[in-house]
């Protein structure tokens, strides 16, 4: 009887014990969630790739697929379509945030609260004014863009634009050292312009291989 009771009692401690680790790494797997899904958001504020491909969609019921219409089936351009949203383009992002996350937990809490202080806000402001100059023909300077920001959202800018601490969130982000203090205005502008081009088109073919488009049709005429 005496070892039944001692067995009893060493499986009620070992339950006590799991349920106080499960205790535990609920809250912390929870706060590691939340700060996935805030440094997502800020993501997807700082490069609006989603938002800029929404507002090419509403130009044309056919986009992406406009100029090989008969490429993809309805399904799949529907799929497409939902891909390159802006609901699309997070939950994509959202997987690379993931892996970020997991692999530079100790750096997150302060490369959101530097996102959040203004980089993710200009930054975003800087693409969609390219984005609606290429749609209207209406440029917007880089220059007037940066002048309507306070000091504050301009430094936290530039720390996140060229801190050396940064050039993995640079990274993720897609933009790369795309710009750098020791370029002029014009070829930071021109940087720029590629990293965004290439990265559009890092999107798009993420978005083909979900919606199981093939690569031939981008070769075929």
């Amino acid at each position: 009887m005496k070892r039944v009771i001692q067995s009893i009692s060493a499986l009620l401690l070992t339950g006590a014990l799991l349920s106080v680790s499960a205790h535990a790494a609920g809250p912390a797997k929870a706060s590691l969630e939340a700060k996935t899904d805030r440094l997502t958001d800020l993501m997807v504020e700082l490069v609006p790739m989603g938002r800029i491909f929404e507002m090419l969609a509403k130009d044309d019921p056919k986009w992406p697929m406009q100029d090989k219409p008969d490429a993809v089936t309805p399904a799949q351009l529907s799929c497409l379509r939902g891909e390159l949203s802006n609901t699309g383009y997070r939950r994509a992002k959202r997987k690379d945030v993931a892996e970020y996350v997991a692999t530079n937990p100790s750096r997150i809490d302060d490369e959101v609260k530097l996102l959040e202080g203004g980089a993710a806000a200009v930054m975003g402001r800087l693409m969609m004014a390219g984005a609606e100059g290429e749609r209207t023909g209406v440029k917007v300077s880089e220059q007037e863009v940066l002048g309507s920001a306070t000091p504050e959202q301009l430094a936290s800018f530039m720390a996140f634009m060229t801190a050396p601490d940064h050039a993995g969130l640079r990274k993720l982000s897609g933009l790369g050292n795309a710009f750098s203090t020791d370029k002029s205005s014009e070829e930071n502008e021109q940087s720029g312009e590629a990293a965004g081009e290439n990265l559009a088109t890092q999107v798009m073919l993420r978005a083909m291989g979900a919606c199981d488009v093939s690569m031939a049709t981008l070769f075929n005429g």
